[in-house]
C-alpha cells in the first residue's frame, strides 16, 4: 500500500496501516480489518442423555445417602387414611365407658373364632391374579368386612399375620350379597354395626343372649370418639347390637361392612350434606365405587376411574368440597396396590384433583413420579392430562410445608419434559412463568433457614426442566420476557456451593447464549461476570462446569463489545483464564504422552477433542474474542504469559491431533499481532511464532494453511519476518495461493505480498511464479464482488510499480489487460450492480468510492503515463 505525501513524493506503506488518513471509529477499524481481527465460533458442549430417568443424574455431586431416592416402594399403606377425613361440623362428647377390645383367636378364653386360612395353596390360586394383586394387601382393611384388631397391632403386623384370612375373604368377594339399605336409629350408648358373617351362629346367639359378655368390634376406617372427645384416626369400636338378618345365605360373606364405608360416616357427613349431594353420592358415585370393588380387569378399573373423575368434575365435586371425600379416597388408596401404571395414573389424577395434603400429597406425588420414570408411559400421560394436576400442585401448595411433595411433583414434570409433545404442552400451559415464580420463592429462602438445603433438591429438578424448555423458541421468548436472567443469576449466587444447581443453570445459559437477544440480556446483567469467575475459581477441575461457563463467555464476547470490556475489567479475569489454561494444558500434555506411549499397542489419538482439549479450544476462543476490543486487545498483546501459552499450543500440538485447537491458537495470535504496542509479546516472539506457523503452513489442512497465511499477513510488517519469508521461500507459496479461487485466501496471500513490496529489494519477486498475472486474474475474478480485495491488489501493484519506466517492462504481457480492467472497474455504471438490494448496493458503493477508486485511479494514471504505443513506419510504394 502506498500513500502520497505530496505530488512528487510517494512512500510505500505496509498492509496493516489504514489507507484513509482521517481518524476512524473502532467499528470502522474492526470492519476494515477483515480477516485480521476475527471472532471464533465453536460447538456447544455436549450433554449426554441419561440412560435412566431419575431425580438426580449419574453425574450428580450429591452422595446417594444425602439425596431423596428415585426408587421406593409405594403401597396403599403409604397413604394416611386419617388425613382423608373431612372435618366434622360437630364435636362429639367423650364416651362414658372404656371400650373393651377383643383379642385374637390364640386367646383360649375368647368365644369368637376367626376365619381359618385356606387348607392349601391351591385354593388361593383359584383367585385371579388381578384380584389377588388388588386385595392381597388391602382386604385386611377392606370396605367389605368388619375386622377385629387388637389396639397394639400396627398395619405392618397385620399384613404379615393375617394374609390367609384376608385372602379367604377376598376369594369370596365376587359372591357378596347386595348391600343392605336399611338403617337402624342409634341409641345413646351404642352405634349400629352390621357384622361380618365370619362369626358363627352359636357365637351370635351367645352374643345376643349376653352370655359371652359385651364384645366390641373394631372396624378399620371407622371413626370413634376418644376419651377426649376427638375422633380416632382410623379405627372405631362398636358393640355388636345387630346381627345378620334372617333369610340370608350363610355360605357367602356379607358386604354389610362395606355399607358403613361406602355410604360413609353418617354421623359426620349427613349434618352438613345437602340432599343434592346425598343424591349425587348414591346415584353417581356409589355405583362406581362398587364397580371398583368388584372388578378384577385392569381396563375396566381404568374405565371406572375415568367415569369417577368425569362425574366428580361435572358436579364440581373435585377438591375438598365433597362431604364423603374420605370414603372415596380410601377406596382409591387401596387400588394403588394393583401393579398397573395405567391404573395408577388414573388414581393419581383423581387423588391430586381431590386436593389431598400432608402425607397423602407426598405419596401421590411419588406415585406420579414413579409412573413418569417409565418412558413407555409417556403416551398415556399425554392423553390423561396428569400434567395439569402437577402444575396445579406447584401453583397452589405451600413451598416450605410440602417441600418433599413438591420435589417429587417437580421431578415428575422434569421427566415429562424429556418428551417433545409434553414439553410443548408445558409451554402452552404457562409452565415457564410458573417455574420462574417458584424459583423466586426458593431464592427468597435464607441460607440459615432449615428448609434451605432441602429446597436445593427441588431447585435441581426445576432448573433441569428449564434447561429442556430452553430448546423451544416460545419458551425462550417467555424466559426473556419474564426476567429469567436475573432469577437464574440470583439462584446461582445463593447456591454456589451446590454443584448440581450450578451445572443446570449454566446449561440453561449455555443454550440461551446462542441467541443474540438473550446474549444481550445476559451481558447487561453485570453481576454474571463476577459469578462466572467465582465458579471458575471454585470448580477449576470440574470440566463439565468449566467448559460451559467458558462457552458462555465466548458467546458473550463474540457478540458484544461492551461485554468484552466489562469482563476484562473484572478483578482477576485474565489471571483466572491463565490459570485455567495452565491446568488444562497440563492435563492435555499428560493425555498426549499417554497416547504416544500406547501407539505401539494400537492406541491412536481420538478424532474428537478430549475433555482437556475442548476446554482449551473454548478458552482460546474467549481470548480471541476479547482481543477484538481495541484496548483489551492491546493489553492482551502485551500479556507475555497469554502469548506464551498460545505459542506452546502450536509447539506441542499438530493440526492433525486437534484441528480446532491449533487453528484457534493461530487465530488468537493473529488478532494479537494486529496491535503494534510497546512491549508486545507477539513482537518479542515473532520469529519463533513464524517458525511454528511454517509447520502449519506446510500441513495438508487448508483451514490451517489459511490461518497461518493470515498471521504472516500481520507479522510481515516486520523486516525480520519478511527476510524469513524470503529465506524459507514462503513468498512462492503466497503467489501460488492466488490461484485458490477463494476470496479470503487471496485476500490473506495478497496482504503478505503487499507488505513484501514495501521493500524495494523484494518487489521483483512478484515477477516470479507469474505473480503479476495472478494478481490481475484475481482483480478480474473478484473485483466487482469484493472492493476490499480489489483495493488490496491495486495497492500491491502500486508499490510494485513505484520505479516504473515502462508499463510494458513493468507489467509485461498483462499491461493491456490491466488497463482495460481498471478502466472498466472505475466506471460506476459498469462496476456497481444496481440490481442488488439498496442497502447492499450502498455498502458496495461506499467501499468502491472510499477504498478502491482512489488507489485504482492513481494506478491507472501511472500505467497510462508510462505506456507507449509502438511507432508505425509507413513504407512508400
Amino acid at each position: 500500500m502506498q500513500a502520497s505525501k505530496n505530488k512528487n513524493t510517494e512512500k510505500a506503506e505496509p498492509f496493516y496501516r489504514l489507507s484513509v488518513p482521517k481518524q476512524k471509529t473502532s467499528s470502522e477499524i474492526i470492519n476494515e480489518a477483515r480477516n485480521v481481527l476475527r471472532t471464533l465460533r465453536t460447538r456447544r458442549p455436549f450433554t449426554p442423555t441419561e440412560d435412566q430417568r431419575k431425580l438426580f443424574g449419574s453425574r450428580s455431586s450429591r452422595a446417594p445417602q444425602n439425596r431423596p431416592p428415585s426408587v421406593f416402594s409405594l403401597h396403599a399403606s403409604s397413604f394416611d387414611l386419617a388425613e382423608s377425613r373431612p372435618v366434622s361440623g360437630v364435636r362429639l362428647s367423650p364416651l362414658d365407658h372404656k371400650p373393651v377390645l377383643v383379642t385374637f383367636a390364640e386367646d383360649e378364653d375368647s368365644s369368637i373364632s376367626l376365619p381359618k386360612p385356606p387348607a392349601s395353596a391351591a385354593e388361593v390360586r383359584k383367585v385371579s391374579s388381578a384380584r389377588a394383586r388388588l386385595f392381597g394387601r388391602t382386604c385386611q382393611g377392606s370396605f367389605l368386612s368388619a375386622k377385629m384388631v387388637p389396639p397394639d397391632q400396627n398395619e405392618e403386623k397385620l399384613d404379615s399375620e393375617e394374609p390367609a384370612m384376608m385372602n379367604n375373604l377376598c376369594r369370596s368377594n365376587n359372591n357378596c350379597l347386595e348391600e343392605q339399605r336399611s338403617y337402624t336409629p342409634f341409641n345413646d350408648e351404642s352405634r349400629r354395626l352390621i357384622c361380618n358373617e365370619c362369626i358363627s351362629k352359636s357365637e351370635r346367639e351367645d352374643l345376643l343372649k349376653g352370655t359371652a359378655g359385651k364384645f366390641l368390634f373394631q372396624l378399620r376406617g371407622e371413626r370413634s370418639v376418644n376419651s377426649d372427645g376427638r375422633f380416632a384416626d382410623e379405627e372405631q369400636q362398636f358393640p355388636c347390637d345387630q346381627m345378620k338378618e334372617p333369610g340370608i345365605n350363610s355360605s357367602r360373606p356379607r358386604i354389610t361392612g362395606w355399607k358403613r364405608r361406602v355410604t360413609g360416616l353418617e354421623d359426620e357427613t349427613r349434618i352438613n350434606e345437602s340432599e343434592e349431594e346425598e343424591s349425587f353420592w348414591h346415584i353417581k358415585i356409589l355405583p362406581i365405587l362398587r364397580e371398583l370393588e368388584k372388578e378384577d380387569n385392569i381396563e375396566n378399573l381404568c374405565l371406572a376411574c375415568t367415569k369417577l373423575y368425569q362425574a366428580l368434575n361435572e358436579e364440581n365435586m373435585l377438591g375438598k368440597r365433597l362431604k364423603r371425600r374420605s370414603v372415596l379416597l380410601k377406596t382409591l388408596y387401596k387400588l394403588v396396590d394393583v401393579d398397573s401404571d395405567p391404573l395408577c395414573l388414573k388414581l393419581a389424577k383423581i387423588i391430586l384433583a381431590m386436593k389431598v395434603d400432608g402425607k397423602n400429597l407426598l405419596s401421590v406425588c411419588k406415585l406420579a413420579f414413579k409412573i413418569c420414570r417409565n418412558e413407555k408411559n409417556d403416551y398415556i400421560i399425554q392423553n390423561d392430562r396428569l400434567l395439569d394436576c402437577l402444575l396445579e400442585v406447584l401453583r397452589t401448595e405451600d413451598l416450605q410445608k410440602n417441600n418433599e411433595a413438591l420435589l417429587y411433583c417437580m421431578g415428575a414434570i422434569k421427566l415429562m419434559s424429556g418428551n417433545a409433545v409434553l414439553l410443548n404442552e408445558m409451554v402452552n400451559k404457562g409452565a415457564v412463568e410458573m417455574l420462574l415464580q417458584l424459583m423466586k420463592q426458593i431464592n427468597n429462602i435464607k441460607e440459615n433457614d432449615t428448609y434451605f438445603s432441602n429446597l436445593g433438591h427441588l431447585l435441581v429438578q426445576l432448573t433441569a426442566t428449564l434447561r429442556n424448555l430452553a430448546d423451544l423458541p416460545p419458551a425462550r421468548h417467555q424466559l426473556l420476557c419474564s426476567g429469567a436472567v436475573s432469577e437464574l443469576c440470583a439462584a446461582l449466587e445463593r447456591r454456589v456451593d451446590d454443584k448440581d444447581v450450578c451445572i443446570y443453570i449454566v446449561r440453561i445459559f449455555s443454550k440461551l447464549s446462542f441467541y443474540n437477544d438473550f446474549c444481550a440480556a445476559l451481558a447487561d446483567c453485570s453481576r454474571c461476570y463476577v459469578l462466572f469467575l467465582a465458579l471458575l475459581n471454585k470448580y477449576q477441575k470440574k470440566q463439565d462446569l468449566v467448559i460451559r461457563i467458558i462457552f458462555i463467555l465466548g458467546n458473550l464476547t463474540a457478540k458484544n463489545n461492551q461485554a468484552r470490556e466489562q469482563f476484562f475489567k473484572e478483578k482477576g479475569s485474565v489471571n483466572t483464564l491463565i490459570s485455567l489454561f495452565q491446568t488444562y494444558h497440563e492435563l492435555d500434555l499428560n493425555a498426549q504422552k499417554w497416547y504416544h506411549e500406547k501407539e505401539g499397542e494400537g492406541k491412536t489419538h481420538p478424532k474428537d477433542p478430549s475433555e482437556a482439549e475442548d476446554v482449551l479450544i473454548k478458552l482460546i476462543r474467549v481470548l480471541a474474542n476479547l482481543s477484538i476490543h481495541p484496548s483489551v486487545g492491546a493489553a492482551l498483546a502485551a500479556a507475555h504469559r497469554v502469548v506464551e501459552l498460545l505459542v506452546t499450543v502450536l509447539e506441542y500440538k499438530s493440526v492433525d491431533d486437534c484441528e480446532e485447537l491449533v487453528i484457534n491458537a493461530a487465530t488468537t495470535i493473529n488478532n494479537l499481532s494486529y496491535y503494534k504496542v510497546k512491549s508486545s509479546a507477539v513482537q518479542d516472539k515473532k520469529l519463533h511464532i513464524a517458525e511454528m506457523l511454517l509447520k502449519l503452513l506446510m500441513s495438508n489442512n487448508m483451514d490451517g494453511v489459511v490461518e497461518a497465511v493470515r498471521v504472516f499477513g500481520n507479522l510481515s510488517q516486520y523486516h525480520e519476518i519478511c527476510d524469513f519469508i524470503i529465506q524459507k521461500k514462503i513468498y512462492k507459496f503466497m503467489i501460488a495461493l492466488l490461484d485458490a479461487k477463494n476470496q479470503d485466501v487471496c485476500f490473506s496471500a495478497c496482504g503478505v505480498l503487499l507488505n513484501l513490496t514495501v521493500d524495494k529489494n523484494k518487489r521483483a519477486l512478484l515477477m516470479e511464479e507469474g505473480g503479476i498475472g495472478k494478481l490481475v486474474d484475481c482483480l478480474q475474478d473478484f473485483g466487482p464482488a469484493d472492493w476490499q480485495l480489489a483495493c488490496l491488489i491495486c495497492k500491491t501493484l502500486w508499490n510494485y510499480s513505484e520505479n516504473i519506466t515502462s508499463a510494458a517492462s513493468c507489467f509485461g504481457e498483462d499491461t493491456d489487460t490491466l488497463l482495460v480492467l481498471l478502466t472498466s472497474l472505475l466506471d460506476e455504471e459498469v462496476a456497481l450492480d444496481y440490481s442488488l438490494d439498496r442497502d447492499l448496493r450502498d455498502y458496495q458503493k461506499l467501499y468502491w468510492e472510499r477504498e478502491f477508486k482512489p488507489v485504482a485511479e492513481k494506478l491507472l494514471d501511472r500505467i497510462q503515463s508510462h505506456h507507449f504505443l509502438p511507432t508505425v513506419t509507413i513504407t512508400p510504394f
